[in-house]
């Protein structure tokens, strides 16, 4: 029963994306399973942030978030952190950012950024390959910050991962090398905004 209610969540997901416009998705529904649902994702929010207040121990942090696809999980994030913090942006893009280039990767926003002597805390969606939280852990470094750590809902199992890329200091769930969707997560920039985590088999 609990399997056709997701299964019709998402077709209604679809149908509402077909209405927008979308013909070109081409994703086969039959393909399409759940993941991880949203009462998981919020549990191990809490849990984590717990560990997060009490490595910090009360020192101010900035959580500097990677859009777009960490929107969602950085918004729920932030509402359960009770460590004191500020809260900047930036995009990180393999084209058309103008911005400071490194390894491949555009990094937008973070040139503008004072981080000398603070604490900062990256929030990512998904670690992948490790490129990106890499180069942008490397960009920080050169601003002289306290202490550079990092937080990603998703941990994959891949083999495309860097050899010796540093792992994140902390992260949610590790899941198997799958195309992963919804909670901030999207295909071809939609489904976004489902509340669950679903895969493409």
């Amino acid at each position: 029963m609990i399997k056709y209610f997701y299964l019709f969540y998402f077709l209604a997901s679809a149908a509402f994306a077909k209405y927008q416009g979308i013909e070109d998705m081409n994703i086969d529904i039959s393909n399409i399973e759940m993941l991880i649902d949203h009462k998981e994702i919020k549990s191990k929010i809490f849990q984590t942030v717990q560990k997060i207040d009490e490595d910090y121990k009360n020192e101010e942090i900035v959580v500097l978030m990677l859009l777009k696809g960490s929107i969602i999980f950085a918004s729920d994030f932030i509402r359960e952190l009770k460590t004191p913090f500020t809260l900047e942006t930036i995009t990180c893009s393999s084209y058309g950012l103008k911005g400071t280039q490194r390894g491949g990767l555009t990094i937008q926003g973070l040139e503008k950024l004072n981080l000398e002597s603070k604490n900062v805390l990256i929030i990512d969606d998904i670690f992948d390959s490790g490129n990106t939280l890499s180069n942008v852990r490397k960009e920080i470094l050169k601003k002289n910050p306290k202490s550079v750590k990092s937080v990603v809902l998703l941990l994959k199992d891949t083999p495309k991962r860097l050899k010796n890329v540093e792992l994140p200091e902390y992260f949610l769930f590790e899941i198997e090398d799958k195309f992963v969707i919804g909670y901030g997560l999207d295909y071809k920039e939609y489904l976004r905004g489902l509340k669950d985590i679903y895969f493409i088999r």
